[in-house]
């Protein structure tokens, strides 16, 4: 029997964790009536403080009778990569679906599901598709960010739904989990190993949106602190050709004219808007990106030249 492994990176998302359980509760009930398939749920937990574990322990407890197997983990809260690289050690599963803390399963997800189980044996990862959930008063500018920028560059898009034996026999991941940010190198070796990768439009994953541009801005000034934190000199010698990309990238900081592309591309694909919309919704996308390499370079130095 094939084991599905939910592995739940969570880090103070009480607001939404009951929620991000509930949807894998119902897609384990039709893993398991539809499909015969086994559903493993590993939540690591990064220390949170606003009472977030409590909450999924209880939602967990109404639904563990539809679940193979349950793990509740703690990891010290350094970054997404160390959690998820925890989870993968813990789990039995044969197939990992990566998740965060404010991602939920679509009804869509849960039935299309089964007859993707066979394709990911056939072709070693999937990337579902991720619509934003925008929250009042919030900004909306990641939902176009993602909608018209991350959504279209499919071969950048972080696989959630792996293969584990092909995340296990990289001899890489242990040493990639310490490197924030570390989807993009994920993402390199399944290249390098020849995995092939499907686009699942019809598995459905639905992402809360953040709330400002300032989460943005700490988020990626860590990315960025992470090329050096944890890694010893060994590490970085292999990981160098990775920082040196990445840091050639930053060349968009140095020349932001560059970036206007970006804006051309919104203002060509937002068709159902006025003119005047997609000349300011463009200016907004353009904006934030550049913010996010900034703050990726700045917490490069931070991390790697100053420290």
């Amino acid at each position: 029997m094939t084991i599905l492994s939910f592995i739940v990176s969570t880090k103070n998302n009480a607001s939404t964790i009951k929620f991000v359980i509930h949807s894998i509760c119902l897609t384990a009930i039709h893993l398991s009536s539809k499909c015969n398939v086994a559903t493993e749920l590993i939540l690591v937990d990064g220390m949170s403080k606003d009472g977030n574990i409590e909450k999924a322990s209880k939602e967990i407890t109404q639904c563990k009778n539809f679940l193979y197997r349950v793990r509740i983990l703690q990891d010290p809260g350094l970054s997404l990569s160390f959690s998820r690289e925890i989870g993968l050690r813990h789990s039995v599963g044969d197939i990992v679906v990566f998740l965060d803390g404010d991602i939920i399963l679509s009804h869509s997800f849960a039935t299309n599901i089964c007859k993707y189980i066979r394709k990911i044996n056939e072709w070693g990862a999937l990337m579902p598709y991720t619509t934003i959930i925008p929250l009042k008063g919030y900004s909306g500018i990641f939902n176009m960010f993602a909608t018209h920028i991350l959504q279209r560059q499919f071969e950048n898009m972080f696989p959630r739904i792996v293969r584990s034996d092909i995340i296990r026999d990289n001899p890489f991941w242990s040493l990639l989990s310490r490197f924030w940010g570390e989807d993009r190198l994920l993402l390199q070796q399944l290249k390098i190993q020849r995995v092939r990768r499907l686009f699942a439009q019809d598995l459905v994953i639905y992402k809360y949106e953040e709330p400002s541009f300032i989460n943005y801005w700490h988020k990626h000034i860590r990315y960025g602190e992470g090329m050096c934190k944890d890694l010893n000199r060994y590490a970085k010698r292999i990981l160098l050709k990775d920082i040196v990309l990445r840091r050639l990238s930053y060349i968009d900081i140095i020349l932001p004219l560059l970036s206007l592309y970006t804006s051309i591309l919104m203002a060509l694909t937002m068709k159902n808007l006025s003119l005047k919309d997609r000349i300011v919704n463009s200016i907004k996308v353009s904006l934030l990106r550049y913010l996010i390499r900034l703050a990726m370079i700045i917490g490069d130095i931070k991390g790697c030249i100053l420290k």
